[in-house]
């Protein structure tokens, strides 16, 4: 059994269907529909090309290894059946993700080493900004801009 998934019941019964659970939610993760693969790669390509210092020609600082594994925990908690971002570098050392629906729909999600989200997304004339502490769920009012994006 998983550990992070809670268990609801205590018997043979019970363990077989958590496990079998578990087996079915790591198979549709694995999907290529469903699954996130193709950010999981597009990540590790920005990463191999941004992770010195002057990646860019520019000065741009490298991304670290904190800010890669928070864009993965990131990408890993989106639920299933979320539209994937695609992944770029910033000359700030940050990792974008980025939903696009056309150049005046659109949501910005910037990943810090430390954990921090700083979010900006244009719905027409309409901006929201802000920024959210990442801890290892992604935050409501993201996942809310991310439907908003794919809504429009």
């Amino acid at each position: 059994m998983n550990a992070a998934t809670p268990q609801r019941g205590f018997s043979p019964t019970a363990d077989s269907i958590a496990e079998m659970r578990d087996i079915n939610r790591k198979h549709l993760a694995s999907s290529a529909v469903l699954g996130k693969q193709t950010a999981l790669i597009e990540l590790a390509s920005v990463w191999e090309e941004c992770q010195h210092p002057n990646w860019d020609g520019y000065n741009a600082l490298a991304v670290q290894p904190e800010t890669l594994i928070n864009t993965y925990h990131f990408v890993e908690s989106l639920p299933l059946g979320y539209p994937l971002p695609s992944i770029s570098a910033e000359p700030d050392g940050h990792m974008a993700l980025e939903w696009y629906q056309n150049p005046s729909w659109t949501l910005s999600v910037s990943v810090s080493p430390e954990s921090d989200l700083y979010y900006a997304a244009l719905f027409g004339a309409n901006t929201v900004r802000g920024s959210e502490v990442f801890h290892d769920d992604v935050p409501r009012i993201i996942l809310g801009l991310i439907q908003r994006v794919h809504a429009g």
